[in-house]
């Protein structure tokens, strides 16, 4: 044993590993709770149905038993039946958590490049995820390879032999969590390699089309399809940067501790101390990425705004109550975008040479139809056909009939001549669409288009 490495640099090391872990099991516990309410709420519920979640799931469960035994084991100061008992448990779920976290990489290649249906394949992941575990731990738990080491003065690999320590550690431990992460990252390639395989070979089938058309709007859904796949493709590539920082990290950490033989020196200590930071902080990482996980923010979601009555979830459901907010405070707005279409009759009149009774005829004719046309365009009349909430105001509305009408009768009064058949008129009260709200309606319709083919994707995975 080292001389360097004294009993209070070994309680700053279990101390720091203990309290990493506690941390991280709290938080993993949270969002479990989380979850657990979620799945109460069947509207919530139906965000949570996918293989891959549910493989988080499992996973985050293993990962706060992790963090409990890690805690409890950090605060063991010597030899004891429940320091092996601890490492146990902390290996097995350690590889649990791995292999899972594979199960949910391979899951992912099988629907998305492979078109397999994930739910026939989710017993078995389970199934081999905990067989793998067992059968990788149990063997050096039962040759007493697990308890106290003496080379860092916590619970851990127990052998003094360095050679057959290191055999031990790299065949029961390091060597599958190696394993794990290198698939995670290849299935991940793969996956992202297929998917923008399809993206640009759909590009080129749409520019194609594009081409010959002399609108840029029918662009405008490829930049949306495309900022989709940098989302999807970026979540995909979280749980293997993250592996691959964390677990990575911890073999290298613990290859050069057993192989220096314990702490030497300063920079043995600090290799140490990130060995403990990383091992303890795992549990933290795989919480905090379960609680950003897309399917809980959307479950999420839909539980508050059930709950309180406010879907702020929604960018639609957002824009449309702004929009009647201001439809409410500003009828003048509201007008401006109104337009409403007016169907008028003019009565043409021809000149008889006939009697005045004939005369007389024509006359009570005219206005006759002089009523139906006022009838025709009366206030109430325009307000059924537009709607209740686009009604005109009827100042101008009195002045129009007023001006139109005491036109006509004036003329029918002048002359005593009969009116032909009435011929429609058509005209328009209208107001230019403004600029913010065309962009307004653009936008509106991109995001509803973008969060549709997200929801869509991770529906299928």
């Amino acid at each position: 044993m080292s001389t360097y490495f004294t009993p209070e640099m070994a309680d700053v090391s279990n101390q720091l590993w203990a309290v990493t872990s506690a941390v991280g099991a709290g938080l993993c516990f949270f969002v479990l709770v989380v979850i657990g309410a979620l799945y109460t709420h069947p509207a919530s519920r139906a965000h949570l149905d996918r293989v891959s979640f549910r493989l988080m799931l499992y996973s985050l469960i293993a990962n706060m038993v992790f963090g409990v035994v890690s805690a409890i084991g950090g605060t063991l100061t010597g030899p004891s039946t429940g320091c092996g008992l601890s490492i146990f448990l902390l290996q097995l779920t350690l590889e649990m958590s791995s292999f899972l976290l594979f199960c949910i990489a391979l899951n992912l290649q099988l629907v998305v490049a492979h078109g397999v249906r994930g739910k026939h394949l989710e017993k078995y992941y389970v199934a081999c995820s905990i067989v793998m575990a067992l059968a990788i731990t149990i063997p050096p738990y039962a040759a007493g390879q697990y308890g106290w080491d003496p080379l860092v003065k916590d619970c851990w690999y127990t052998n003094d032999n360095q050679q057959q320590r290191l055999a031990w550690q790299i065949g029961t431990q390091l060597i599958w969590t190696g394993l794990t992460v290198a698939g995670e990252v290849v299935t991940a390639c793969a996956v992202t390699t297929y998917m923008l395989r399809v993206h640009y070979r759909q590009k080129n089938i749409i520019s194609a089309v594009t081409a010959s058309s002399s609108s840029m709007a029918s662009l405008k859904p490829m930049s949306i399809h495309a900022h989709t796949y940098a989302n999807v493709i970026i979540r995909i590539a979280l749980y293997p940067f993250a592996s691959c920082v964390i677990n990575l990290t911890s073999i290298v950490c613990v290859i050069h501790a057993t192989s220096t033989n314990g702490i030497q020196n300063a920079n043995d200590y600090r290799i140490l101390l990130l060995s403990d930071f990383l091992y303890g902080g795992r549990a933290v990482v795989y919480a905090l990425l379960a609680g950003t996980d897309p399917a809980l923010i959307r479950a999420i979601r839909v539980f508050v705004a059930h709950h309180m009555n406010w879907q702020w979830g929604s960018t639609s459901t957002m824009i449309s109550h702004i929009a009647g907010g201001a439809r409410t405070g500003s009828s003048r707005s509201r007008r401006e975008d109104l337009t409403v279409q007016v169907e008028l009759s003019t009565i043409v009149a021809s000149d008889y040479a006939d009697s005045g009774s004939r005369a007389s005829a024509g006359t009570d004719s005219k206005v006759r139809d002089m009523k139906v046309v006022r009838d025709g365009i009366s206030v109430d009349h325009l307000s059924e056909s537009v709607g209740e909430d686009a009604q005109l105001p009827s100042p101008v509305m009195d002045k129009m009939e007023r001006g139109a009408f005491s036109d006509l009768e004036g003329r029918a009064n002048a002359d005593g001549s009969s009116l032909g058949p009435p011929r429609p008129i058509a005209f328009e009260i209208t107001a230019p669409i403004t600029p913010l709200t065309q962009r307004m309606q653009h936008r509106r319709e991109e995001m509803a288009r973008e969060q549709a083919e997200e929801d869509e994707f991770m529906r299928i995975i």
